[in-house]
């Protein structure tokens, strides 16, 4: 009888060692769990947070730095690091604060750089503006077949040039216009050309042979363009009659990149339809552009990314308001907002909502989300549409921004950039 309860309590002894390791082996993955949760939930939240800090921020004054709020300021610590205390050390300008950001004063967050500088006051805008651009050299928006006399199909071009490339010479002679590369191949007689063009920021010399088609004339198989043209909204103004519109550049429909110009023509517009905007189907102003020259409100200068930019001609009588003190961005708050636009002949102000706002968006025309509310513009309109982008966005009294995208999915939200962003352009 001793030996089997020996034997009895050996096994029991085991069961009970193999039930710990057990025990103890199933808690390993839950603490695992826990631990990858609270790591993702902790860097996704210190990720969130260096994401709304801006990366920099202009100051009237820099004495104003001691009164600035960053995002989230009661989590982060702040130590702010002048210049006149070690500038030579820390490699900071004059003009400059530094401002160092971490969480609960331990882990580094950011460096946000405060410079000084005064924003201007500026008329607001809100009128529908007309858009002529002429492209710097002749832009490829793609290539194709070209049907040979010998009734072979042949692509000259492909893999010499590429879409986004501006022909800029022929031959050695400049080109401004599709004229001249047509003439210029009609005249080659089959023999080889000589292109150089703008890649990016650089030139590029190819050589190209035009074909001969059955009809007798050559072609070199490329789609090109030399313009563009639409309405838009002007955004403001300054005493010097300097403008800003649209708060995004114009790209390519083809390409989508942002179009290189030689300069451009500001006329005068007007909406002549309003296509209502629904969900997944956005609406646009059906506008008309008055060519003549009579018609002419300025120059086009430069096309960037902050939207397209030039001089006016003159004021127009009753297009522009009081003048307007420019916001900084961190002057901007969340809640009721309105914007200036004309849908039906006369720019009026419309009541929003500036929804959400991002210092740390990778597109500077997407610093904030706005909703329209106004019950009438949501009557017209459906909200935000295509012809609208550029109309002033006003805050406190302050030109706060202006309207760059609409959402798809709810046409009364969409995208707006800094006023600041454009200014400084």
């Amino acid at each position: 009888m001793t030996e089997p309860s020996k034997k009895n309590t050996g096994n029991e002894v085991n069961r009970c060692e193999k039930q710990k390791k057990k025990g103890t082996a199933g808690k390993h993955p839950i603490v695992l769990v826990i631990v990858l949760m609270l790591s993702f939930f902790l860097t996704g939240g210190l990720w969130y947070l260096k994401k709304s800090i801006p990366d920099r921020l202009n100051v009237a004054s820099l004495s104003d730095v001691d009164s600035l709020e960053l995002p989230f300021n009661s989590m982060i610590k702040d130590e702010v690091v002048y210049a006149s205390a070690g500038a030579e050390s820390m490699k900071i300008p004059s003009e400059q604060i530094r401002i160092q950001c971490s969480f609960l004063g331990i882990v580094p967050l950011k460096t946000v750089e405060v410079s000084q500088k005064i924003l201007p006051e500026v008329y607001p805008g809100g009128d529908t503006i007309g858009i002529f651009m002429k492209t710097q050299g002749v832009l490829i928006v793609g290539t194709g077949i070209v049907n040979g006399a010998d009734g072979q199909k042949k692509e000259p071009a492909l893999g010499i040039v590429q879409s986004g490339d501006y022909i800029i010479k022929i031959n050695g002679q400049m080109v401004s216009g599709k004229k001249e590369v047509i003439d210029a191949v009609n005249q080659s007689e089959g023999k080889a050309i000589q292109i150089t063009v703008l890649r990016g920021e650089n030139e590029k010399n190819c050589e190209l042979t035009p074909v001969r088609t059955k009809e007798g004339d050559y072609k070199v198989g490329i789609w090109v363009r030399e313009d563009t043209q639409g309405i838009g909204t002007l955004t403001y103004a300054d005493t010097e009659k300097h403008y800003g519109a649209l708060g995004h550049g114009i790209s390519d429909v083809d390409t989508g990149e942002l179009l290189k110009i030689q300069g451009g023509t500001l006329y005068r517009a007007s909406v002549q339809a309003v296509k209502k905007g629904e969900k997944g189907n956005p609406g646009e102003l059906a506008g008309v552009i008055y060519y003549q020259e009579d018609q002419i409100l300025g120059d086009i200068t430069e096309n960037g990314e902050t939207g397209i930019k030039g001089t006016l001609n003159t004021f127009r009588a009753g297009q522009m308001k009081n003048l307007m003190q420019v916001a900084y961005r961190q002057e901007i708050k969340e809640g009721t907002a309105s914007i200036f636009c004309c849908v039906d002949g006369e720019i009026r102000e419309y009541q929003t909502v500036i929804e959400k706002i991002n210092f740390g968006h990778r597109d500077v025309n997407k610093s904030m989300v706005i909703r329209v509310t106004d019950a009438e513009l949501l009557e017209k309109t459906g909200g935000i549409v295509q012809g609208m982008s550029g109309s002033p966005i006003i805050q406190n009294g302050k030109l706060i921004g202006a309207v760059t995208h609409v959402f798809i999915a709810d046409p009364s939200r969409g995208y707006a950039i800094f006023a600041e962003n454009m200014i400084e352009g």
